[in-house]
């Protein structure tokens, strides 16, 4: 049996392999900023953000947490944006701690997916 841990590393491993080469820098610098945001604005200013403001990486970004999240018991499988109206305080804050620790999991596959040569 795995522990929930190990789950969420499987999943942010194949969410990150899932990515076009291309992408995978400017994910994990997007990845690097979202806990600041997640603490500044909270859950729900974030994902409305990464909404909004779309492109190929955020969207990568915004999908990647709406499918974790809608495995767990936290978030509507079919929308992510309805966690923020739909759900008392406490199943919010709940959400917004895993989604941390997923988003934790997803920038260590994507800075070591990232590695470059070096040049000797």
């Amino acid at each position: 049996m795995k522990t929930r841990d190990q789950i969420r590393a499987e999943k942010a491993s194949a969410a990150v392999m899932s990515l076009k080469p291309e992408l995978v820098d400017e994910y994990a610098a997007e990845l690097r900023e979202f806990p600041a945001m997640v603490v500044h604005n909270g859950i729900g200013p974030t994902l409305a953000f990464l909404k909004a403001r779309s492109g190929p990486v955020r969207n990568a970004l915004y999908d990647h947490l709406s499918a974790w999240l809608g495995e767990t018991d936290y978030a509507d499988k079919r929308d992510l944006l309805a966690l923020v109206v739909a759900q008392p305080a406490a199943r919010l804050m709940r959400a917004q701690e895993e989604a941390l620790v997923f988003a934790a999991w997803l920038r260590r596959f994507a800075e070591a997916r990232d590695v470059k040569p070096r040049k000797s």
